[in-house]
């Protein structure tokens, strides 16, 4: 139930971000870039174009919020080029080392002369958003940019001026290439091909072989060109895209982007993460040796052997043996991260999907996978010092280690109930807790575990212990339970919660999903709809803490830190992170530097200062100078 939950939040989330951040304005700006991914390296956004100049070794990747990433060795490291735009990125096209322009929503057009040191803001004229990017191979002043409903741009100045197009169709556009200054094909939704033979004055409608979309276009030599698109499509012409004839590729699979080095040799990537091939000029086509979970949405290849390809969750791979082989450019995992606990500046460990664990002994900047034995998804971690962790997952899954993670063993349990919550008071003396009100206890360190008699059906998010006898549950339906006396008995407090607040039946509290302990008096829970709920009085009773927005807290905070001086830190769906300053009773938005389309779920602080977010798509954040900004790490 609860996984269904959160599953249904974290999509619900994500849907919504990625509309809102479909219509922000084309100069939306960040205050600060702030905080920085530290897993996967060298960023986790989605990358949609990347090109490279004729040296092999400069090269350009952009993509979603604002991404511009450069490289000047190939592509084995890349930086971040900020512009403080929050446009998604689409399209990307390379002159030389120096010189590029890029597109994207809302219009956004971009130019650089300077290898990207500055990237300068060129007027486009429109509000659609702009996939693709071409110029003329024997004409550089002269450039074409397509997009959302039919969108057509042309420059005459190289891109210092733009004005649109005449366009026979209302279609939206994703690929565009031109033969010369003349000639000319774009491709789109619902199988439409456009065609010019005056450099962009007419265009006509070519082909409309189906109603799947066309995704890409090149043109292979003077007259010949091909296209690709949805559920396997190829098409090729031999007249300049006049007429078109289909291909058979033996593959079902979404084909995403076409390139080619020369008139033979060229190569598609698909939606399964793998890449295709050929060596006759599109006749036959072979699927390299390469498959990825993410998947791949743009390839450029320098000549016929050296090549890049590029997608989701940020990833690059580079083959220099024309696609027979790939190696990877970017680090880290990709599998969603739940939770994540730090023992000081410097040790930390995180887990989540699939039976994931990352571990890091320097604060972050480098992590490393540790061995789990286990292929369920892992929801919370705990450590007592350097060697001694607990693990809780699915499937009533409890991991131990005592050497610091080298080696995790699984304990033995008889339930089969996902368990989400686990704290251990000492090397001894622990609790976890999980769905349908489960609640385990051991106090030999794990060798044994023994179920509590449950008091409630509730689904135990959380379980925190000040001591051995006072202590903290947090779950469904506003559930809060506190015992005085090790867990032998608990009692239902979560009725306080609702005193004065319109709330008059406890089914309409808000499931509660983290839970924090300040001090034997003070703990806070954060959950549904953006609430806190706030003891003071060692749990006896509860309240809902103030928050101040201009816009409404619709989405769930899953995990709360809070510190003596009355600070603190709350994540949860949508990227959505909530401060409260020291001194101040109220929590507010907060600002992570950039825009993240992913939900949030582990949160740890050292100090005031060091502190760790995890989330989906391996996902991780730090700040060393609490929250001011945030340094990357190695996933």
């Amino acid at each position: 139930m609860t996984r269904h939950l959160r599953q249904s939040i974290r999509q619900c989330c994500l849907l919504a971000v990625i509309l809102i951040c479909a219509v922000s304005a084309a100069q939306s700006q960040t205050a600060n870039r702030g905080w920085e991914w530290q897993n996967p390296l060298p960023q986790g956004n989605a990358i949609n174009a990347i090109r490279f100049a004729s040296d092999k070794l400069h090269g350009w990747a952009v993509g979603a919020n604002g991404l511009i990433l450069a490289t000047a060795d190939g592509g084995f490291h890349w930086q971040t080029q900020h512009t403080m735009l929050v446009n998604t990125l689409n399209g990307l096209y390379v002159f030389d080392r120096l010189h590029a322009f890029v597109v994207g929503a809302r219009g956004l057009i971009l130019e650089t002369h300077d290898g990207g040191r500055k990237w300068n803001l060129m007027e486009s004229g429109t509000n659609d958003h702009l996939y693709a990017i071409s110029f003329a191979p024997d004409n550089h002043a002269r450039g074409w940019a397509i997009g959302t409903y039919g969108c057509i741009l042309t420059t005459f100045d190289g891109g210092l001026t733009w004005k649109a197009q005449e366009s026979p169709s209302r279609f939206h556009l994703y690929s565009v290439s031109f033969a010369s200054k003349f000639v000319g094909i774009a491709v789109g939704d619902h199988g439409v091909v456009l065609q010019t033979a005056d450099g962009g004055r007419n265009w006509k409608e070519a082909a409309h072989i189906s109603d799947y979309p066309f995704t890409g276009v090149t043109f292979i030599g003077e007259k010949k060109a091909i296209a690709v698109g949805y559920g396997g499509r190829v098409i090729t012409s031999e007249d300049e895209g006049l007429t078109w004839t289909p291909v058979d590729t033996l593959v079902t699979d979404d084909f995403l982007a076409v390139f080619f080095a020369d008139e033979d040799h060229g190569w598609i990537t698909t939606s399964s993460g793998s890449v295709l091939s050929t060596m006759n000029g599109g006749k036959l086509w072979f699927p390299s040796s390469i498959r990825t979970n993410p998947k791949l949405v743009t390839i450029y290849f320098a000549d016929a052997n050296t090549g890049w390809t590029a997608g989701n969750d940020g990833l690059v791979l580079r083959t220099d043996d024309s696609g027979v082989g790939w190696l990877r450019l970017t680090e880290g995992g990709r599998d969603d991260l739940a939770d994540m606990f730090f023992l000081d500046n410097s040790h930390g460990w995180a887990v989540g999907a699939r039976g994931r664990i990352l571990m890091t002994r320097n604060g972050g900047k480098v992590w490393s996978s540790q061995p789990s034995g286990a292929t369920v998804d892992l929801d919370a971690v705990t450590f007592i010092d350097e060697r001694q962790g607990w693990i809780v997952g699915d499937q009533g899954t409890i991991l131990h280690t005592e050497n610091g993670g080298a080696e995790w063993k699984q304990q033995t349990t008889d339930v089969t109930q996902q368990l989400l919550g686990v704290w251990f008071i000492n090397d001894k003396v622990g609790w976890a807790v999980g769905a349908g009100g489960y609640m385990l206890k051991t106090e030999d360190g794990g060798e044994n575990w023994f179920l509590r008699p449950g008091v409630t059906k509730a689904w135990l998010e959380d379980v925190r212990f000040l001591d051995e006898k006072l202590g903290f549950a947090v779950g469904s339906g506003g559930t809060i339970l506190r015992t005085e006396d090790g867990g032998e008995t608990w009692k239902e407090q979560e009725r306080s919660l609702m005193e004065g607040t319109g709330i008059f039946d406890p089914l309409d509290l808000p499931t509660l999903f983290g839970l924090h302990t300040v001090s034997p008096e003070q703990a806070v829970a954060v959950g549904l709809e953006g609430r806190f709920a706030r003891t003071a009085d060692t749990g006896q009773r509860w309240t809902f803490d103030s928050v101040e927005v201009e816009v409404p807290l619709v989405d769930p905070l899953f995990e709360v830190v809070e510190f003596p001086d009355g600070s603190g830190w709350a994540a949860g769906a949508a990227g959505e992170v909530m401060r409260r300053e020291a001194g101040e009773t109220a929590w507010k938005r907060a600002k992570l530097g950039q825009d993240v389309l992913t939900w949030l779920h582990g949160m740890s602080f050292s100090d005031e200062k060091d502190g760790w977010l995890v989330g989906g798509y391996g996902l991780i954040f730090r700040t060393t100078d609490g929250g001011k900004s945030w340094l990357p790490s190695q996933g």
